[in-house]
């Protein structure tokens, strides 16, 4: 007896196969078809949210006037209320207004510091590290302005960081370290105009930390002198007794 089906009995085992089956068939093709759709919709609905949101920036941007202060409000309540990448360029471009209009370097670095929650990117990460770095000196934080220096991971940024590292230190009168920050911007390629200045203060820095190590050791050898003067005038009275 042969083993082999004819095809008119392949036929009837396809038919009897689809007869129990077409219900899970047409029900997997139906997922699959709302699964791609619903995605092109997602998809579609999330460039719509960013195309909004792009033009609602240039809008609030456009708006901005030195001479009224209270021109930034709508901006920075964008950037709190929307959460795709143009309410970080937002916090930006507000931040930048409360420092230069404003004169609100508080203000500004709160500004900053949601948009660096907000973002993950790495450039931008830098970015913005950079700027809440450069208020925190303006406003004496040295240690925390080190600390936001150290968030910025981008090698390109390696001339900026240092020589604001550079600006912070001396500051703190750390003047060795100093030294050492801003010739480490010299050897990162930094811009022609950024080499000019940073080698104006690495001159006077070096100056400084040769003043210093000087004070140092005329403080040191000061308090060495008065030391042995106490000590002998010990021994001494120790002798006449």
């Amino acid at each position: 007896m042969s083993h082999q089906l004819s095809s008119e009995e392949q036929f009837a085992e396809i038919k009897e196969f689809l007869a129990k089956t077409w219900k899970i068939i047409v029900a997997v093709i139906i997922i699959g078809l709302l699964a791609f759709w619903g995605w092109r919709y997602w998809q579609s609905y999330q460039n719509q949210k960013m195309i909004d949101a792009s033009d609602k920036y240039e809008q609030l941007v456009a708006k901005l006037d030195d001479t009224k202060t209270d021109s930034v409000n709508e901006l920075v309540a964008f950037a709190k209320e929307n959460n795709s990448i143009y309410s970080v360029f937002a916090n930006l471009r507000a931040a930048q207004f409360y420092v230069e209009v404003l004169k609100d370097y508080s203000g500004a670095q709160e500004l900053l510091v949601d948009g660096l929650k907000k973002n993950k990117a790495e450039p931008i990460k830098s970015i913005i590290s950079i700027r809440i770095a450069r208020l925190q000196y303006q406003q004496g934080q040295y240690e925390q302005s080190l600390n936001s220096l150290n968030n910025v991971t981008e090698e390109s940024w390696a001339p900026v960081v240092n020589d604001i590292r550079g600006d912070v230190l001396v500051k703190m009168t750390r003047y060795a370290e100093a030294v050492d920050a801003y010739k480490v911007a010299l050897n990162s390629q930094p811009t022609k105009e950024l080499e000019v200045n940073i080698k104006m203060k690495l001159n006077q820095t070096e100056y400084l930390n040769e003043k210093q190590q000087l004070e140092q050791k005329a403080q040191a050898d000061k308090e060495k002198a008065e030391q042995e003067a106490q000590a002998k005038e010990a021994t001494s009275e120790q002798n006449k007794n």
